[in-house]
Formats: C-alpha cells, sequence, structure tokens
C-alpha cells in the first residue's frame, strides 16, 4: 500500500510539474533576446512552478492525511472485525476438538456409545448452527454497513441530529408512543363495548320491567271488568229485591249473601281486616253500606284503569 501510495504522489507531482513548466513556442519578436533574459525567464516559470507545485503539495498533504484518518479507522474496524472472526474461529475449533473427543471416547467406551452419539450429533448441530449463525452475522455485518451509511449520510443532510444516536433514539421515542397510543386506543375501545353492553342490559330490564307492568295492568282490568260485571249484577239484583222485596224474601238473602260476597272481594283486594259493616244491625242498611263501599272501590279502580289507558296511549305516541 506505501508503495502504491508513493507512486500515485510522483504521478501526480510529474503531471502537475509539467503542465506548468509547458510553455508555448517562442515567437519571432524573442529571438533576438540574450540568453541571460531567457534564462531569468526560465528562472522566473520554475520559481512560479516550484511555488505552484508547494501549494498542491500542502493542499495533497491534506488530502493525505483526510484518507490517512480515514485509513486508520477503516484499519481499525477491520481489525476488530478480524479478531472477532479469530475468536469465533477458535470457538469454532474448540467445539470441533470436543467434537474429536466425544468420537474418541465414543470408540473407546462401547458401551455409552448411544450416549456418546446424541452428544456428537448435539455438538454437530451447535456447529452447524454457529456456522450458520457466523454466516448471519458475516451478512447482518454487511447489510448494516449499508445502514450505517445511510444513517450517516442521513445525519449530514438533516440539520436536526447531530449523531446517529440521536435519530435512532428519535426512531425509538416515536415507536415508543405509537405502540402507547394503540394500547389507549384498545382501552377506549373496550370501555366503550362495556359500556354498549350494560346499556344493552339496562334497555332489556327496562323492556322486562314494562312488559311486566302491562301484564299487571291487564290483570287489573281483567279485575275490573269482573267488578263491573258483579256490581252490575249485585246492582240488578238490589233493584229486582226493591220492587219485589214482598214476594222474594228468599231472593232478599241471597242478594245480601252475594252483596256480603262482593263487599268480601273487596276487601279482600285492599287487605283489610276488620268488617266496619257488622256493626249496623239493620241488614238492609249494612248492604247498602257494603255496596256503597263496592261502588266507591269500582270508582276508584276505574279511574285508575282510564290512567294506566291514558299512560299507554301517551307512551306508544312518544314511541
Amino acid at each position: 500500500k506505501h508503495f502504491i501510495m508513493t507512486s500515485f504522489m510522483e504521478d501526480y507531482f510529474r503531471t502537475a510539474l509539467s503542465k506548468e513548466l509547458t510553455v508555448a513556442p517562442p515567437e519571432r519578436e524573442h529571438e533576438n533576446l540574450s540568453s541571460t533574459s531567457r534564462l531569468l525567464e526560465k528562472q522566473r516559470e520554475v520559481t512560479e512552478a516550484e511555488s505552484l507545485l508547494s501549494n498542491q503539495k500542502e493542499e495533497f498533504k491534506l488530502k493525505m492525511q483526510s484518507l490517512k484518518l480515514r485509513r486508520e479507522k477503516l484499519n481499525s474496524k477491520e481489525h476488530e472485525l478480524r479478531e472477532s472472526l479469530a475468536n469465533f474461529e477458535k470457538y469454532i475449533n474448540e467445539l470441533d476438538s470436543k467434537r474429536m473427543r466425544a468420537l474418541k471416547r465414543a470408540h473407546d467406551e462401547r458401551d455409552l456409545a448411544s450416549v456418546k452419539q446424541r452428544d456428537i450429533q448435539r455438538l454437530q448441530a451447535e456447529i452447524d448452527e454457529l456456522k450458520r449463525k457466523r454466516e448471519e452475522l458475516t451478512a447482518r455485518n454487511e447489510k448494516y454497513s449499508e445502514h450505517n451509511r445511510y444513517l450517516e449520510k442521513t445525519v449530514e443532510l438533516a440539520d436536526e441530529f447531530q449523531e446517529i444516536r440521536e435519530l435512532i433514539d428519535r426512531y425509538t421515542t416515536l415507536h415508543t408512543n405509537k405502540y402507547a397510543l394503540l394500547e389507549i386506543q384498545n382501552q377506549r375501545e373496550e370501555q366503550l363495548e362495556d359500556l354498549r353492553r350494560k346499556r344493552e342490559a339496562f334497555m332489556q330490564k327496562k323492556n322486562n320491567e314494562i312488559l311486566t307492568l302491562n301484564n299487571r295492568i291487564g290483570d287489573l282490568q281483567h279485575h275490573h271488568e269482573r267488578a263491573e260485571i258483579d256490581a252490575r249484577r249485585a246492582e240488578n239484583e238490589w233493584h229486582f229485591i226493591q220492587t219485589t222485596a214482598a214476594e222474594k224474601t228468599l231472593e232478599l238473602g241471597n242478594v245480601i249473601l252475594a252483596a256480603r260476597n262482593l263487599y268480601q272481594l273487596v276487601l279482600r283486594h285492599q287487605k283489610v281486616e276488620k268488617d266496619e259493616s257488622h256493626d249496623s244491625v239493620d241488614p238492609i242498611k249494612r248492604v247498602k253500606q257494603q255496596l256503597d263501599k263496592v261502588e266507591i272501590f269500582i270508582h276508584d279502580f276505574t279511574a285508575i284503569t282510564h290512567e294506566m289507558k291514558r299512560y299507554d296511549q301517551a307512551k306508544a305516541r312518544l314511541s
């Protein structure tokens, strides 16, 4: 390398000097100049050429220093790589030596041949794996060298970064923030799905409650209709008893009994334990009191039913 560099320098200076010393052929007006004048002219040209050559040497020296620094870096990296490869080869040789010893022990100890054979296979697999890893590391080293040059060029072009480490740190930060934002998005989606499930459960619960209330309203309407039928029947029977009291005394007792049963039904519906109508001695008066209370109950029940119907109609219009 030193010989090649020296030859290169000699060729460079020889070419530069020949360019500077090349002059045009003398014209006719210079033919009469004395030899002393021509000598002085040549000395001046040589002095200028030497000055220019000195400047070019200085410039070339600076370039050579820069190339020397780069060559030293490359040599250092090459030396480190060679040391790594030498250690790797040494490790492979050690593994190969272990394999040979394992083969010798397997040959000497035939009783343990199967066990040793497995060791040989395992070591051979390790050797193959290490060779494969060595090839991968070599290829990766070549691949990453291109990446390293790309990163160096990127850092040179970008004013934001001063070193490759800053660029890598910026990428690592952005990569980490990306996954953090994805995690937050997944959490928000899970929360939204949970709220959607709760809303559906709430709507199902309210629909069940509405269905229960509708069934209850139906039952109340059925009881109301029966109460109206019973009330009309009792009213008709009471009117018939009033017009035919003299002739229908027995039927009067049946009417009284029917009124009492209707009154008891009202008491059970109202969950009243004490019957206040027994305080009256006159049975007719007592029956009238009972029917009055039945009429009040029917009136109240009818008002409640109408109110529920209006509520259902309003709810249907809103739906």
